[in-house]
């Protein structure tokens, strides 16, 4: 079985490699194009990869020379394309055409951006990518051949809804993810500066449709000494933008670097995070609700729920159902609603307690890999 990625140095790789631990242990590669920044920082140990060199594959008549690297690189008969991307899907139903089989695998959508755009902006954008087959305008085209797949795997019932097929919710170990030795978690907790401190874990990358501005509006309403948020992960530019905000600045603290990380921060990091999400009193997962957001189903959910963590989440996307009876949502971008709940749980942490325990029941039963 090969799994191809349409960028090997993009974060996406992970989804390729949560899939490959689920196939195990069936005989499987991940492939992908490398567009001249190498593996991803994040998962550069978690090989073997298959890296095709594509550094000009953005454009014809490149993409074309690129995209037959690709496909003479694979060796499965079996081809998961990662993704509905110009260079997974048309490379994978050419597999298909060889006479083996192919399937795609999404857990977003990432047409969602150009199908919110206008008229006027989408000819705009048919007119300056015409020659550029990754842009956002070769979505719809890559989309209309989603059907001519054999199966359409998906994270959520809204890609379902929207392509068909069948959701998988990819779950996590819940033997890797587990309540760690309390004396290295207050190690931790000193070591970056926290001690005494009640934290809100978000783990992963910071993006504006996952509404972590929405848990410092909060912590502004609360106005609580002892409460911070703490984001795990990569520092994006959004990300740092709230860091330079006056308004959060004393609420929010860091553990992470920027996405080129030359030093390997985020990877070492990324390792240790059952460690840092131990750190957590409650998990939050503030999701805005955009097509984008309502077709997500974060990992950090369920890497949540197996470490035994309360969490609060919007009401987006299948969250309501995997938070029932372990977790409690609120409507969306209502911060009011989201520092109300907050302050009770941290107020009554024998709630918080109860959840914590159903949470990681669940995740046990439901959608664990161990």
């Amino acid at each position: 079985i090969s799994i191809l990625v349409p960028d090997i140095g993009a974060p996406s790789l992970g989804a390729a490699i949560r899939l490959r631990e689920l196939l195990h242990p069936l005989s499987t590669e991940i492939v992908g194009p490398d567009f001249g920044t190498g593996i991803c920082s994040l998962y550069t140990d978690a090989g073997p990869f298959t890296s095709v060199p594509a550094g000009n594959m953005y454009r014809y008549p490149d993409f074309l020379w690129a995209s037959r690297r690709l496909d003479r690189a694979i060796r499965g008969r079996l081809v998961i394309a990662v993704k509905a991307f110009m260079n997974t899907v048309p490379v994978a139903l050419r597999r298909q055409r060889q006479g083996g089989k192919a399937v795609v695998f999404l857990d977003e959508w990432d047409g969602a951006l150009y199908a919110g755009w206008s008229p006027r902006e989408k000819q705009i954008a048919r007119l300056k990518s015409f020659h550029h087959p990754l842009d956002d305008a070769y979505f719809p085209v890559v989309e209309s051949m989603i059907p001519a797949m054999d199966t359409v795997l998906s994270t959520t019932h809204f890609l379902q809804k929207k392509f068909g097929g069948h959701v998988v919710h990819m779950g996590v170990d819940t033997d890797w993810f587990s309540p760690q030795p309390e004396d290295a978690v207050d190690a931790l907790k000193r070591s970056l500066g926290l001690a005494g401190k009640r934290l809100i874990v978000f783990g992963g990358v910071v993006r504006p449709h996952k509404g972590t501005e929405q848990i410092l509006e909060a912590l502004v309403r609360l106005n609580r000494d002892e409460l911070q948020l703490l984001v795990v992960g990569p520092v994006t530019d959004y990300l740092s933008d709230l860091m330079n905000d006056a308004r959060y600045a004393r609420w929010l603290v860091v553990a992470g670097a920027p996405l080129d990380d030359p030093e390997g921060t985020n990877r070492r990091i990324h390792a240790q995070m059952p460690l840092y999400l131990d750190l957590a009193d409650l998990v939050v997962l503030p999701l805005l609700d955009t097509p984008l957001a309502q077709s997500q189903m974060p990992i950090k959910l369920f890497e949540a729920l197996a470490m035994g963590k309360p969490v609060i989440g919007s009401h987006v996307s299948d969250l309501p159902e995997i938070l029932d009876g372990c977790g409690e949502t609120y409507p969306p971008g209502d911060c009011d609603r989201l520092a109300m709940r907050i302050g009770e749980w941290l107020d009554h942490p024998e709630i918080a307690h109860t959840l914590g325990q159903a949470a990681r029941e669940k995740c046990r039963h439901h959608y664990s890999k161990a």
